[in-house]
This record gives structure tokens, sequence and C-alpha cells, in this order.
């Protein structure tokens, strides 16, 4: 029986991406996502191959897209009646294709499918160094405070003898710093009160999974009964060395059209603040290079990495490209190719890669998890 897979805070579906790379035997049976743009890339990167839904009229499109709250920029709800008919459309297909569920506040558990593994990666925007530092406290209002649906939604599941065997939890390492100890403690507290196991929370850097990318991310592992498995404990034999070609994830022949076109869009102007930010990140484009985190927007202080550029605003330098943001996220580059025909922005793109899980990273742990079920191999599939 395939491994039941349902993802919270979907995103562009990173965790799918994961099983996908260990040929693991599974199913997503659904996921929760409003951002409109997420729900439309997920669709792009995993059901491209698949033949297109029949659509019906506008109308009805409207009367089943109203049933969910939707966002355009993962803040505020959008009114559906002020998006473009083509952008309906499209989401539409793309909720349909992907068993969206919509926003995590509107899933009730009666509605919800019977699934293995729930994978939950709520906003971190209230936890992160680079936020605000509102936190998660219960009823704040906060969006990081939407772990706490996942709790209500955890009680409705107990009710109904529907509780998932797995948990995965991820967010930013900061998530279990003293100023949020007391609101995830009372939550793995909460977990362990209708039946769960917890692991130890894992600290994982994709720079230890053949990434080369300085990025690090907090995971709690939970098992529903007994027999736990410590993944926090096994982890470490997945870990690679820290050796890298980072030739393989930039993209720097310009001769080709398409890559020369994708550094104009990712150049910058040479502006005060814009020196100021290479004074920081700038960096050489070779193959040593190792990038900071990738984060939602790549036009700030402190950014992933900036390179030496001449393209089209003259003798200056280049943020990532969009494509070699997905490379060091652990997407292919084929993945990536599949979005292109959205015609999305570079700072629309940018904020789903930011927003993103690294592949690489995922994939260790779920092979922690299932090695030897649902067809995921005893150890990595390359050590490459």
């Amino acid at each position: 029986m395939a491994l039941r897979v349902f993802e919270a805070f979907a995103g562009i579906g990173a965790q799918a991406t994961a099983l996908d790379r260990l040929c693991a035997d599974y199913e997503i049976v659904g996921i929760s996502e409003w951002m409109v743009d997420a729900i439309i890339c997920y669709d792009a990167i995993h059901h491209s191959d698949e033949e297109v839904i029949e659509v019906p009229s506008y109308e009805e499109q409207m009367e089943y897209l109203s049933q969910y709250d939707f966002s355009r920029d993962s803040v505020r709800k959008t009114n559906l009646n002020l998006l473009d008919r083509d952008v309906i459309e499209r989401l539409y297909i793309a909720n349909k294709r992907s068993k969206n569920y919509g926003s995590i506040s509107q899933l009730k558990g009666e509605l919800m499918p019977k699934c293995d593994l729930l994978i939950y990666s709520f906003p971190c925007q209230d936890l992160s160094t680079g936020g605000n530092g509102k936190g998660m406290k219960k009823g704040s209002g906060t969006r990081s405070s939407l772990l706490w649906e996942i709790e209500r939604l955890l009680k409705e599941l107990h009710a109904l003898d529907k509780l998932p065997d797995y948990l995965l939890m991820e967010n930013v390492k900061t998530v279990l710093c003293d100023a949020f100890k007391e609101d995830l403690k009372a939550f793995l507290e909460f977990l362990e009160s209708i039946g769960y196991q917890n692991d130890v929370p894992m600290v994982l850097n994709a720079l230890d999974f053949g990434i080369p990318q300085d990025r690090v991310r907090a995971f709690i592992v939970s098992k529903l009964g007994q027999n736990l498995v410590r993944v926090s404990e096994r982890i470490d034999c997945g870990k690679q060395e820290r050796k890298f070609d980072a030739t393989q994830f930039l993209r720097l022949d310009y001769e080709r059209e398409m890559l020369r076109n994708e550094a104009n869009i990712a150049q910058l102007n040479a502006t005060p603040s814009r020196q100021k930010m290479w004074a920081i990140n700038g960096k050489v484009a070779n193959e040593n290079t190792i990038i900071r985190t990738i984060t939602c927007n790549m036009d700030r202080t402190y950014t992933a990495a900036l390179f030496k550029y001449t393209g089209a605003l003259g003798k200056t330098f280049r943020r990532l490209t969009i494509r070699e943001a997905f490379l060091f996220m652990g997407f292919t580059e084929e993945e990536y190719e599949r979005t292109i025909h959205l015609d999305f922005t570079y700072r629309r793109m940018n904020k789903l890669i930011g927003n993103s899980i690294v592949v690489n990273v995922l994939a260790e742990i779920f092979r922690e998890m299932f090695a030897g079920q649902y067809g995921i191999a005893q150890k990595p599939i390359s050590d490459n």
C-alpha cells in the first residue's frame, strides 16, 4: 500500500519532490495552501504531464473556488472577483489536480482525507531573524500562530479516529529559541496527550546534504503510538562531506540567450544601497562558491549572493537567477522549466522558492523515517 501524504502549507511541493527522489511508493491525498501563485506553481511542477481536466463555465469555476479562501500576497484574503479570468481558470485547474483543501484555517477534520504522514511547515515570518519577532503564541493572530490550526485539526482527527501515523514539522531554527520555547513545548505536550511520541528536534544545514547553500532549518518527527524511529540519531549517517562544485548549480554560460536573459532579469542597478549589498554579499562565481540562505526577497541588504555581471544595465552585479535558486534548493532544471510558461515575475518566483524547503534534506529525513518501506531504499540512492 502506498504512503498516503498530506502536505499542509504545501508551497510548491518540495515534500512530494523529495519523495520522488527516493522513488517512493506514495500518494499525495491532499494539500492545504491558500497562496494563488503557490497553488498554480505546485500544479505546474507536479501535474504538468497530466491531461488538462475538463473546465466548466466561468460561473461554475467561481462557484467551486468560492468554497475556499485564497490570497495573492499570502497575508490577506483575495476577492476572487478581482482576478482575471485566465487566473481563475488556472487556479481552478490547479486546485482540482492538486487536491487542494485551501487555507488550513478552513480545513475540517471530517473533510480531510485519511493519511499516513502529515507534513506541516507553518509560516516562519514571525519567528525568523528577518521578521518582526511577533511569535507563535496561541490566539495571537500572527501568521506563525497558524501552528495552532494544526492542533485544532489533530483534535478533530483524533475524535474521528483518523490521526496520521507520522507527523513532520519544519521551520526556521529560531522556533527552538528561548523566546518561543514555551509555545513549542505546549504544542509538543499536546501531541503527547493524543498519543504521539516526539523525536528530539533536529537542526539541519543544507551544506551537509550536497547543497552549497548555508541554510539551517529545524525539523521534528512525531510518531503515533510506539516504535518511534529516532531520525535525530540516524540522520548523521546521511550527511555528506562538504565538498561541492557550485558550477553545477550556477548558470554562467551567457552565450546561451536563455541564460543571458535570465541573468539580465536578475541584474541590479548600482545604486548606493545596492553597492552596500555588494560589499556584504559579493562573491566570485566558481566551483568553491557557497551561498547564504535563499530568502523570499533577494533584493535585500543580506541576500544569498551577488555576482559581478555585465548585462542590460551595464557593468554591475546580479542576484541568483530563479533557475539557479531552484537548483540551490534541490529541484532539477526540468522541474524549474515546468514553471516558465507561468510567466511569473522574478519577485513572485523568488517568494515561492525562498519559502520552500531544500529537497535533499527532506529526502534524507524521509529515508530515515521509512527505510525499507514504501519502496524507499535502505541506503542513499546516490553519494553524489
